[in-house]
């Protein structure tokens, strides 16, 4: 039996579909109809000898999803398509055109995680540009909520409300990922005259409103009943970790890595204890639909 020579506008139809989540939305991003895009699928199920897309039931809604052989197609198309227009624009001379990836994180997560993201997006879509934002949870969700990202990665704390925090409400195109690693949330910095004198305010060290590692912290002292005072509001996290390394004050930061140096609170000032983080992976876009699962595989930081 001869093998099938697959045309690569199938496979481009065929990533489409499982990018945008529909036949309809694929069909617009490529310019054809909705009748053609489902035809050039079957097209391709037919030459392959097997089933690429599980289709919903009749009467269901359920966006297309890639078989078992559909998986294994999708990483492989995805690297031929790469190479193939990487070869068209040498020979033409034409720039070829990358897709960009909006990744917002977390700037507390950053340093940990933010390396392996970068490497497997480039393996997954060779070639996929790269526009990466840093920064708190309040402002990605707000970046997240205008169409500015197409994946985020955020902290949140277990006990602290999303919306309180300033996260704001999940838009209709939200796509979640369960949390992709918890970690512990620690007291650091130091106050050596509060030693000294127990009855004194804890000085805290925090970034500004909403945050939601500053929340946590309140809440924890709030319920303990511990007096406390703001002794400085930190702009970003290297303003943060120099006020808690030069001793301002005490600060809830998480265990992932960038703070270990810092010093642990004093045991001797008998702080509560704080809820542990989750990094949750959030995808607004087709793109960042289609690289949410693998990427939040891998995100988990080392706790």
């Amino acid at each position: 039996m001869a093998r099938p020579d697959v045309d690569i506008v199938l496979l481009r139809s065929f990533l489409a579909v499982l990018d945008e989540g529909g036949f309809a939305r694929a069909a617009a991003v490529i310019g054809r109809t909705q009748p053609a895009v489902s035809q050039q699928i079957r097209r391709l199920e037919d030459l392959l000898g097997c089933t690429l897309i599980e289709r919903a039931a009749p009467g269901r809604i359920q966006a297309p999803r890639p078989t078992e052989a559909g998986e294994r197609l999708a990483g492989q198309a995805r690297r031929l398509i790469g190479m193939h227009d990487r070869m068209v624009a040498d020979l033409t001379g034409a720039a070829p055109v990358a897709a960009v990836l909006r990744l917002g994180m977390h700037q507390h997560a950053s340093d940990a995680v933010l390396g392996r993201l970068v490497a497997e997006a480039g393996r997954l879509r060779p070639g996929l540009a790269l526009d990466l934002r840093i920064g708190a949870t309040a402002q990605i969700t707000a970046d997240l909520a205008a169409g500015q990202l197409d994946l985020a990665f955020m902290l949140m704390t277990e006990d602290v409300d999303d919306r309180a925090a300033g996260a704001g409400a999940a838009g209709p195109r939200w796509q979640n990922a369960g949390p992709t690693g918890l970690v512990p949330v620690l007291w650091r910095g130091d106050a050596p005259a509060l030693v000294a004198d127990p009855d004194s305010a804890l000085p805290v060290v925090a970034f500004r409103a909403p945050c939601v590692f500053r929340a946590a912290a309140v809440a924890a002292l709030g319920r303990a009943g511990r007096r406390w005072r703001l002794a400085h509001e930190a702009t970003d996290a290297r303003s943060l970790m120099a006020a808690l390394s030069a001793g301002l004050g005490i600060g809830a930061v998480p265990g992932i890595g960038r703070y270990d140096g810092l010093p642990t609170a004093p045991a001797a000032l008998n702080l509560p204890p704080l809820p542990r983080a989750r990094l949750q992976a959030t995808a607004s876009t087709a793109i960042g639909h289609a690289l949410l699962a693998p990427l939040a595989a891998i995100a988990a930081p080392d706790a």
